[in-house]
């Protein structure tokens, strides 16, 4: 009984650092006003929880390692035309983000997201299959949104794909992978509660959406309101997708969609400045 009582007790966790993050969201948006902040405050929660996982679970065996290597190796390639100090702290988010997803998951096999199915010969072909069949619906759901206010550009293909290489590696692991684990580690291996399936959705989508919207009181109701609809919108329309493709599939199958979205949204309306 007390083991369980302490399962609980620990579960509450996720939602105190959460409580936090929020707190600083709305300090960032309401007196900093700097957008570009609001996702180094979305880094340092991922890093806080990649921290504490891994002074429970430690790093993973070498296969870990060598999976968080490749993915911030191109998370790196995806800054080679604007590498710089923040690159820099962004990789290592990356880098601890993985390495403590892959120790809870080496931990808690059951319950553990898949970084790519492969039990079958035609697992991975259908993993890639998959993502760029929901990129390319999703990308051209974001186009039609975006065209009306947004001019297109002449397109630069390569610059485009290697741009798109970075929300597909550090938003999908260090943004939404790891929340999972987290919720795995603080519910010791078993999401058993609706509760704790609720909290681990929440947090898959959440955090990751806030950065992309600034909150402010100055339009008074009417700001509020638009807030939250473009947080429903941003929820439905992207957050939950990928969200789903991870659970469901694996967290290949979210990367690539999600870099093809952005590689279709870079490669028509221009670079993220």
């Amino acid at each position: 009984m007390q083991y369980v009582k302490q399962k609980r007790k620990n579960f509450f966790s996720p939602w105190i650092l959460f409580g936090i993050y929020l707190i600083g969201y709305f300090a960032i948006s309401m007196l900093i006003k700097d957008q570009s902040l609001l996702w180094l405050w979305l880094d340092i929660f991922s890093l806080t929880v990649s921290v504490i996982m891994l002074i429970k679970h430690h790093f993973s065996g070498k296969s870990g390692i060598i999976l968080s290597t490749v993915i911030t190796a191109i998370y790196l390639l995806s800054n080679v035309y604007r590498f710089n100090f923040f690159s820099l702290i962004q990789a290592t988010v990356l880098f601890l983000a993985a390495a403590a997803s892959c120790s809870v998951f080496e931990d808690y096999i059951t319950e553990s997201l898949k970084w790519i199915r492969c039990k079958k010969k035609t697992d991975i072909l259908i993993s890639i299959l998959i993502g760029i069949g929901v990129g390319l619906v999703w990308g051209g759901i974001n186009y039609l949104l975006m065209k009306s206010s947004n001019s297109i550009v002449k397109p630069d293909a390569l610059k485009a794909f290697i741009f798109a290489l970075n929300p597909a590696t550090m938003e999908e692991v260090a943004l939404r992978t790891v929340f999972y684990a987290f919720c795995l580690h603080c519910a010791g291996g078993k999401l058993i509660s609706k509760k704790q399936k609720f909290t681990v959705w929440f947090l898959m989508i959440i955090p990751h959406i806030l950065p992309h919207l600034m909150f402010s009181l100055s339009e008074g109701l009417n700001g509020v309101i638009m807030w939250l609809i473009y947080l429903v919108l941003y929820i439905v329309i992207f957050g939950f997708i990928f969200a789903f493709l991870q659970q469901k599939r694996d967290i290949a199958s979210a990367m690539i969609a999600h870099g093809i979205v952005d590689f279709i949204r870079f490669l028509i309306f221009g670079l993220p400045g």
